[in-house]
């Protein structure tokens, strides 16, 4: 059978590959293919081993051949067919490796591929490093900048500087040791100036307590050296004379006592001798003793103690003292026909002992401060001979019970002292 020449033409443009270069002969040989050469339907060379024992081909041949290649359900080879003018190039490829196709492409790919990755992976460890550095530079940064601080602040602080504050933004932690670090200075400031006022408020005791002791004790001298020189001869002005330094004598006793008194209280090594009792009979107890003075002074009393007892654990002589100095403040610096309330209150949580009258009141500029010892221009410090201690004293001992004084007063209305003991 002859083939035309069209029919050969299409044959070429089917089956064969025009560009034989594109042959990667070490690919095709790694897989144990070979090449085969043809010239004139002869096989004139073989590169790599021939594996069968086809030795020559025409064009009509090798185009059965082919197709009963691909008919077959299990093919030997591969085959694949370049031109380059007269000659052809039979590339052939056992079939238990690859088809060729794929192989060649695959081999091309391959390099391809690992040209590729291989730029890939350079440019990726590349960002990764500035990325890293980065990172590193902005979280490196946002510790460097608050320890900075941190560092600053300590100085100032060690400095005297306690108004210094830290103010930044950083991790959680950072965070925690500045906000410990504002916390730490801001106690440090408020115990200073505790520890100035309170050095203030022992300048200002020591100076109000030489002034009270001072007063008397140059009455006293000048009173007994009159006497003492015979300046007064007088027998009823002796007696006048004598009965004013008694009573400068007992002022200063009473001022050293109360100045005791509030000392012993003042210190940490003061015990209350408790006892349970009945709170209400106490407080009954302490209005007898003043009902003399009560009456005296022409005042109103309101009771309101319940009958039933109320138990409790207290210090009654130091009690005892608190409440006095109470009913004596209102006795002391109210007019007559002025109504003193004594009550007790028993809630869930505590006890209230209320003591209070519809007098004067307290000034109030002095509201604030009427519980500190020597108050200057106190009502306690007036003509009236108070020690300028009683109140002091008494939130002393409410204090020391674990419990509260909270006073409310106006001027013109009258003042209420409420004792608040936790049960």
């Amino acid at each position: 059978m002859h083939l035309t020449k069209e029919e050969e033409r299409l044959i070429e443009e089917e089956f064969f590959v025009q560009n034989y270069e594109d042959i990667n002969i070490n690919g095709i040989l790694e897989v144990g293919g070979w090449i085969e050469t043809i010239e004139n339907n002869k096989i004139i060379s073989v590169t790599g081993e021939k594996k069968d024992n086809i030795n020559d081909y025409s064009l009509l041949n090798f185009v059965n051949f082919y197709e009963d290649q691909l008919k077959k359900e299990e093919k030997f080879f591969d085959s694949k067919v370049y031109k380059e003018d007269d000659k052809l190039y039979i590339v052939k490829i056992p079939n238990s490796e690859f088809f060729l196709t794929k192989q060649l492409k695959i081999k091309s790919l391959g390099k391809r591929v690992k040209e590729t990755i291989k730029y890939s992976l350079v440019i990726a460890v590349v960002f990764m490093v500035l990325a890293l550095w980065g990172v590193h530079y902005k979280y490196i940064k946002k510790i460097r900048d608050p320890l900075n601080q941190i560092n600053l602040g300590i100085e100032k602080m060690s400095k005297g500087n306690l108004s210094v504050r830290l103010d930044f933004e950083g991790y959680k932690e950072i965070d925690s040791i500045r906000d410990s670090f504002n916390y730490m200075v801001k106690e440090i400031k408020v115990a200073n100036e505790n520890k100035d006022k309170l050095e203030k408020s022992k300048r200002d005791m020591i100076r109000d307590i030489a002034h009270d002791i001072k007063t008397p004790i140059t009455s006293i001298m000048g009173y007994s050296k009159a006497l003492n020189d015979g300046t007064v001869q007088d027998s009823e002005e002796k007696r006048i004379y004598l009965d004013y330094i008694y009573n400068k004598t007992s002022r200063l006793n009473y001022l050293v006592n109360e100045l005791f008194i509030f000392t012993k209280l003042d210190s940490v090594d003061y015990k209350l001798n408790i006892k349970q009792k009945d709170i209400c009979e106490f407080l009954r107890e302490v209005v007898a003793l003043y009902y003399g003075e009560i009456e005296e002074a022409e005042f109103n009393l309101e009771i309101d103690i319940p009958e039933d007892p109320i138990y409790y654990e207290f210090d009654a002589k130091e009690l005892e003292r608190a409440v006095c100095n109470l009913i004596i403040n209102s006795l002391k610096y109210n007019e007559r026909k002025t109504t003193l309330f004594i009550g007790i209150n028993n809630n869930e949580e505590d006890i209230e002992i209320i003591i209070g009258d519809n007098g004067i009141g307290i000034k109030k500029e002095i509201l604030d401060k009427v519980f500190e010892e020597f108050v200057r221009g106190d009502i306690s410090r007036e003509s009236s001979g108070g020690s300028g201690l009683g109140l002091a004293i008494t939130k002393k001992i409410i204090e020391l019970h674990k419990g509260t004084i909270i006073l409310n007063s106006y001027e013109g209305v009258g003042s209420e002292f409420k004792i608040i003991l936790k049960k």
